[in-house]
């Protein structure tokens, strides 16, 4: 059986609608639950990721609905791949960025939050 992204959506959103309505739910309902899979991201996978919650639910997103990539990526390689790396990075801000490239020029308070974060730079 072939993968179908479309499929695996529905099923997902037929969980959220049958928690929420367990009396039965219609196609607006279930067209409602599909905008909340993943936090969202099942639905609009541009969504700019702002939290370790967006990172778990884009990979999520990636390995169960979009179907290529393996279950348990590591944050880094998540916001990396959208798009999404930073000193806003929700990964970097919790101290476990992957790949610090970029972060030579940092001043002031960036520079300072850097230096908390992953100590003296080299």
């Amino acid at each position: 059986m072939a993968w179908n992204s479309t499929q695996k959506l529905v099923e997902k959103a037929a969980e959220i609608a049958k928690e929420k309505h367990p009396e039965g739910f219609n196609k607006q309902q279930l067209i409602d639950a599909s905008k909340e899979v993943y936090g969202g991201f099942a639905t609009n996978p541009l969504k700019k990721i702002r939290t370790m919650e967006d990172v778990n639910s884009m990979g999520n997103y990636m390995a169960n609905i979009d179907g290529h990539y393996p279950v348990g990526m590591s944050g880094c390689f998540v916001v990396g791949i959208s798009g999404n790396c930073g000193i806003e990075c929700p990964v970097y801000l919790e101290g476990d960025c992957d790949n610090l490239e970029g972060c030579e020029d940092l001043e002031g308070e960036d520079l300072a939050r850097h230096i908390e974060l992953y100590g003296e730079k080299k």
